[in-house]
């Protein structure tokens, strides 16, 4: 018969021999946040009894180092998987840490389902930092991970963010500000906004862009033409149908930000089967000038965020507070408006 290999101890048995939480078992391990002398003392005395060793290299156990990061994106799988910006995003992720000796480990959507099991994992020094990918407001994950002792860069600027919080963004408000400014030379009158997911810092900050674009210009703000989605194509294509319906009790509507290409995709789509040309009747502009946008027919004006190097700049933030800059600072996408045919 097999030999089955010893159990091992889990972080979870040597927590409730000891009373801690599992996160402070996690800091004694990794010798990475000061606990008391009683805690400590109680968490090496229950990690002696239960035999519990970190499932770990045998450097690791040396050092309480696992040279891995995570790339945690709480968003269902499918729109992760759909949408263009991650996959640019992690490419330059990957291209940053390849010179470094960190690899990553890609987390998506469990973290949102069970974020127990990501706290765990974490907690077991699998990870040395955690890179989160535009956590929504009032998401725990991010505070979660940090009282676990482990160090987090964000991607978008999270809610409520302390001064020392280090984080990549794109100039979300910037960007659609120019995108008014731009439609509004070309007189453009009735702009509409097809807004991402409300809880989202990026929605939020496109959406407080457009407001005072429209505002700068003089031109005052129907909320009907405001509408929030997710950043999907579907929803896009079910956000510009609606506004068509609105038809003449609003006027015209004569142009549409996106607050993704995804969205602007749909809102192309709505537009064509509607039979109303674009740009003529209804200008278009997207956000992300991801690889679609050129490829789509007409080819997507759109504002550039350079989605690959904001995963470049993410990584080597994550680098930096590892390898001793506990506040690495931040780093802002400067917009860029990419004008092709649709506006």
């Amino acid at each position: 018969m097999p030999v089955r290999p010893p159990r091992r101890a889990t972080l979870d048995e040597v927590a409730r021999l000891a009373r801690v939480s599992p996160s402070t078992v996690s800091r004694v391990v990794r010798g990475s946040t000061p606990v008391s002398p009683e805690l400590e003392s109680a968490v090496r005395e229950a990690i002696r009894v239960t035999g519990y060793v970190p499932n770990l290299a045998a450097r690791q156990l040396v050092t309480s180092r696992s040279d891995a990061v995570g790339v945690v994106i709480p968003e269902d799988q499918w729109r992760v998987f759909r949408d263009p910006f991650f996959a640019d995003m992690v490419e330059g992720v990957a291209s940053q840490l390849a010179a470094t000796n960190y690899r990553f480990i890609l987390v998506v959507g469990r973290s949102a389902e069970d974020p127990e099991w990501l706290l765990h994992y974490v907690g077991g020094g699998h990870m040395d930092g955690v890179m989160l990918i535009a956590p929504e407001r009032h998401h725990p994950l991010g505070d979660a991970i940090k009282s676990a002792g482990v160090p987090v860069v964000y991607m978008g600027k999270p809610f409520g963010a302390a001064g020392d919080a280090t984080y990549v963004d794109a100039d979300n408000a910037g960007g659609v500000r120019q995108a008014v400014e731009y439609l509004y030379a070309q007189g453009r009158r009735r702009i509409a906004l097809i807004a991402g997911v409300p809880t989202m810092r990026s929605s939020v900050d496109r959406t407080a862009g457009y407001r005072s674009g429209m505002a700068g210009v003089g031109l005052p703000v129907d909320e009907r033409l405001v509408l929030a989605t997710d950043y999907g194509d579907e929803a896009g294509e079910k956000a510009m149908n609606q506004l068509l319906r609105l038809g003449e009790d609003v006027g015209v509507v004569d142009a549409v930000i996106a607050a993704s290409d995804l969205i602007a995709m749909g809102v192309l789509r709505a537009l064509r089967n509607a039979g109303i040309c674009v740009p003529a009747d209804i200008a278009v502009i997207g956000f992300g000038d991801e690889r679609i946008a050129a490829r789509s027919e007409p080819p997507l004006t759109s504002i550039a965020h350079n989605a690959t190097q904001m995963g470049i700049e993410l990584a080597r933030l994550m680098v930096a507070v590892l390898e001793g800059q506990p506040h690495a600072g931040r780093f802002i996408m400067p917009p860029r408006l990419v004008v092709r045919a649709t506006a």
